[in-house]
């Protein structure tokens, strides 16, 4: 979600040295140069409406509405209601033309009742029941009518000057997520209230349990800037020696894990540290029990941008039963973002380090992804036990991303970086717990996908069953895989089992099926073939269908093979 903050006050800085630092930042809308107007001021508060980007069967549609910065601009909320039609033909996707669809919109009242607002922050979440056959990629429209200044004012899913308050698109699906037992979906990088600074700001933890299960997720990873979680509660452009933001954000998230039984809440936290060439990089860390110092390309001291801790200091100083991911690690830096905040890539000696967990080169559909898969694929060829996870870097946002495009001029949306588009999907043993999630993503015993879901497994000799990050060290004797889709992600098209080969560092395909008499479902069991020791194997799949934007892809991590160590 885009910030909406006190002006920072005036630095003594070159006026051009602000501007293109904050052109290549999420800029938030009450920001002004002092002697610089601004199209996105506004001496009002900053509204938000918000829905899951897809709904499960039988869900009620949850609609977030959140106003930001009340206690700066009072207002009187006065009615919510929500419109809900079929999208438009043309934007319907090709796998639900079939979806029954009524001609005339749903329209509800959500709120009726004056409701004066004056706190930072305000949300609340409103669930609509839809008929069943309402269903299909659905158009939803909220309309906020408030009073503020003593004037009256309307907006449709959000107040900013500058973007196109566009329904929300909703897919509603008839399909759960494709699942296969033991199987949980979670977004392991998502940014809550507690990231809320001069430049942005996330949502409510709570809301996002709630927009995860509408959607079929059963965990996620709280991840906030480490430069966010040492401000004062109330006060982002100083630091609290109490650090009283996080304390409560630990609290928060412990009352959440206390009263669930369905949603695991991983506590973490999204360092800036520096990498192995002095750059600002982004590094998850999950379930520390003490904050990690971080600011280095926060912007908070001009000029000052040397990270506090290296990754290997980080690694040295966690807690036995913390994780460690690097974050994005291969996306492409802006210049003047390498220039004025020292941000750089991650780098080969940083992936050495001892005690790293993994990677999460997914992140929302960004660039620099697909480079990420080439690095990991590399490093397992070399024999480093990383992990993949994935994660949408969220700032806040359920349904779009709304971003500052020129500053104080124009905006831009998009629907990447959007909760739980990419997600992570752990094995899980035994019920569902925040230990049983920590513990299958500590042995990488997890798929990424966007979409479909794919499943190997090793079978030794003794009929023991090895899953993703396990290492088998027994005599192999049957591969298994499986394939899962749904008409929501297309039919299935390719399914790999690769082989990495520790000796030569490459990898080669194993086995490979791109034809199937089932649309989207497939097994297959099959012979263990002679091959060396010390080696991996790991298993991809891909479906689609008549609209490309229905393709997924799915990938496990590797079952090791051999004696490594």
């Amino acid at each position: 979600m885009i910030a909406a903050h006190d002006p920072l006050p005036f630095l003594k800085i070159d006026i051009f040295l602000a501007w293109s630092l904050f052109f290549f930042l999420y800029a938030e809308t009450h920001y002004r140069f002092r002697f610089a107007p601004s199209r996105f001021y506004r001496r009002r508060p900053e509204i938000i409406a918000d829905a899951p980007h897809r709904l499960e069967p039988g869900q009620a549609l949850p609609v977030l509405l959140l106003i930001k910065d009340a206690h700066r601009f009072p207002v009187a909320l006065q009615q919510v209601r929500v419109e809900i039609a079929p999208a438009p033909a043309a934007e319907q996707r090709a796998a639900f033309a079939f979806f029954s669809q009524k001609s005339s919109a749903l329209k509800f009242t959500l709120q009726d009742l004056r409701e004066d607002i004056s706190a930072p922050w305000w949300w609340r979440i409103y669930f609509v029941e839809l008929p069943p056959e309402f269903a299909g990629l659905l158009a939803v429209n909220v309309n906020v009518s408030y009073r503020c200044g003593g004037k009256d004012f309307f907006c449709w899913n959000d107040n900013h000057a500058g973007t196109s308050h566009a329904p929300l698109q909703v897919l509603r699906s008839l399909w759960p997520l494709p699942s296969l037992p033991g199987y949980h979906y979670g977004d392991l990088h998502f940014h809550s209230d507690a990231t809320c600074d001069q430049v942005e700001f996330g949502a409510p933890v709570a809301a996002a349990i709630t927009m995860g299960r509408a959607q079929g997720l059963s965990f996620c990873g709280v991840t906030d800037h480490s430069y966010d979680l040492d401000d004062f509660p109330d006060d982002y452009l100083h630091n609290d020696p109490a650090l009283r933001k996080w304390h409560a954000l630990q609290e928060r998230i412990r009352h959440a894990n206390a009263q669930l039984h369905d949603f695991a809440v991983i506590p973490g936290e999204e360092v800036s540290c520096g990498n192995a060439a002095g750059g600002n990089v982004h590094f998850l860390i999950f379930n520390h029990p003490h904050f990690i110092p971080g600011s280095g390309d926060s912007g908070e001291k001009w000029l000052r941008t040397a990270p506090e801790f290296s990754v290997r200091e980080i690694l040295h100083q966690l807690d036995e039963n913390a994780l460690a991911f690097a974050a994005h690690p291969a996306a492409p830096v802006p210049f003047l973002q390498r220039k004025l905040l020292r941000r750089d890539c991650w780098q080969r000696e940083d992936f050495s380090l001892p005690r790293l967990n993994g990677m999460q080169f997914w992140n929302g559909g960004a660039q620099g992804e697909e480079q990420g898969l080439r690095w990991w694929i590399g490093f397992l060829l070399e024999g480093k036990k990383l992990a993949a996870i994935a994660g949408n870097d969220a700032h806040g946002n359920f349904n779009r991303f709304r971003q500052i495009a020129l500053p104080c001029l124009t905006m831009s949306e998009h629907p990447r970086h959007v909760f739980g588009r990419f997600r992570t999907a752990v094995k899980l043993k035994t019920r569902l717990t925040l230990e049983s999630v920590l513990n299958a993503l500590r042995h990488g015993c997890a798929t990424l996908t966007n979409g479909l879901l794919v499943e190997l497994e090793l079978i030794s000799q003794d009929d023991e069953i090895f899953w993703p990050g396990a290492q088998a060290a027994q005599a192999i004797a049957r591969i298994r895989v499986r394939a899962i889709s749904s008409p929501e992600f297309g039919r299935l098209q390719r399914v790999t089992i690769w082989r990495g080969n520790l000796k030569l560092k490459q990898e080669e395909v194993l086995y490979e099926y791109k034809n199937f008499t089932e649309n989207y479902e497939f097994e297959a069991g099959l012979q263990w073939p002679a091959l060396p020791e010390n080696c991996y194997v790991r298993a991809e799949a891909v479906s689609s269908s008549a609209s490309p934007s229905c393709s997924s892809r799915a990938l496990t991590n590797p079952i090791w093979v051999g004696a490594q160590t």
